[in-house]
Parts: C-alpha cells; sequence; structure tokens
C-alpha cells in the first residue's frame, strides 16, 4: 500500500523532512519527502499497519518548531522503492506554505 501525504503549515526550516525519514525508517517504509512551494509533499509505500502507525505518529509527534495545519493523504498505487530518501525541495511555481519566524 502507498501513500501520498502533503502538509501544511509551518514546516519548512524546522527540521520536518528529517523527521520524516527517522520516522519512515522507525516505521520500515519506503518512499521519499520533499519541501513544495505547498508544504512538505511525502509519498511512503508499506503495510496497512506501518502507515497507520506512521501516519499517527506524523500528526502527534511533529517537531517542536512545526506547526502543521493540515494533512491530507490519499492512496496511490505502488511503486516498489526500495529505501526511503529525501528529495532537493522543489520551488518551482507560487509559493503557498508558511516559513518559521527567526
Amino acid at each position: 500500500m502507498r501513500q501520498e501525504v502533503t502538509i501544511n503549515g509551518i514546516v519548512q526550516g524546522v527540521g520536518f523532512r528529517p523527521f520524516v525519514y527517522k520516522l519512515a525508517q522507525r516505521h520500515q517504509l519506503t518512499g521519499f519527502v520533499a519541501n513544495t512551494t505547498h508544504g512538505v509533499a511525502i509519498e511512503v509505500e508499506g503495510s496497512t499497519a506501518a502507515l497507520n502507525s506512521f501516519l499517527h505518529d506524523l500528526k502527534t509527534m511533529p517537531p517542536p518548531l512545526a506547526v502543521v495545519d493540515r494533512i491530507i493523504t490519499r492512496a496511490i498505487a505502488p511503486v516498489a522503492d526500495s529505501s526511503f530518501t529525501i528529495h532537493p525541495s522543489n520551488t518551482a511555481g507560487a509559493v503557498a506554505t508558511q516559513i518559521s519566524p527567526d
């Protein structure tokens, strides 16, 4: 099973991608995480139980400086990644996400 997850709020510049990476590793999931102009984009793949645990932890244990306004999930077709990676930020398009204050 694979899920596409979009997170909106103050989720950039607060260690969110490394947090997601560690969480995916803990739950033995594959896929990727990336910053986009709309927030953080995640695709995760694994067992239903592992995905549910990952999403629960994502909602209840975000990094201290993060402010999660919305989490959108959608089931998508599996692609059988071999690992979980952090992708470079995608800054193309109009910015629609919040940045944390200094």
